[in-house]
């Protein structure tokens, strides 16, 4: 039986242009080819071939990322925004302050909360006997 993959929302659909990318995918796998193929070629003579290795992935990893890596709906270059305002343009400064009220006034509370407690059963009480004697 053929089955056809249909997405819930239609806005996740992307086309699909060659090779089972899309057009952004496939536009930075080429510009990553293109600069660490060269880089390779010309590089391990002067470098070596380890370091050069080396070099080639950490300058295609971002590359890549630009045209594959999606977070929470989010393209690469918008997640990588976020990250620059939450973590070094708005950072959140947030402190921990232990609040002493709670613990000063915790047997008030309780014993209030008995007083409450204990006036309701009597109240509950009246009203039964009320019934009992209608």
């Amino acid at each position: 039986m053929i089955e056809i993959k249909i997405p819930k929302e239609i806005t996740d659909y992307k086309e699909k242009f060659l090779f089972g990318l899309t057009v952004r995918q496939l536009v930075s796998a080429v510009a990553a080819l293109a600069v660490c193929i060269p880089l390779f070629i010309f590089g391990k003579d002067f470098l070596g071939e380890d370091v050069v290795g080396w070099l080639i992935i950490f300058i295609a990893v971002p590359i890549f990322a630009f045209g594959f890596f999606k977070y929470d709906g989010m393209a690469f270059e918008k997640f990588l925004g976020l990250l620059f305002r939450q973590k070094w343009k708005e950072p959140q400064k947030r402190r921990y302050e232990e609040l002493p009220v709670f613990w000063d006034c915790r047997e008030e509370i309780i014993e209030d909360k008995i007083i409450h407690q204990l006036a309701q059963i009597k109240h509950s009480n009246k009203k039964n006997k009320r019934k009992e004697r209608v």
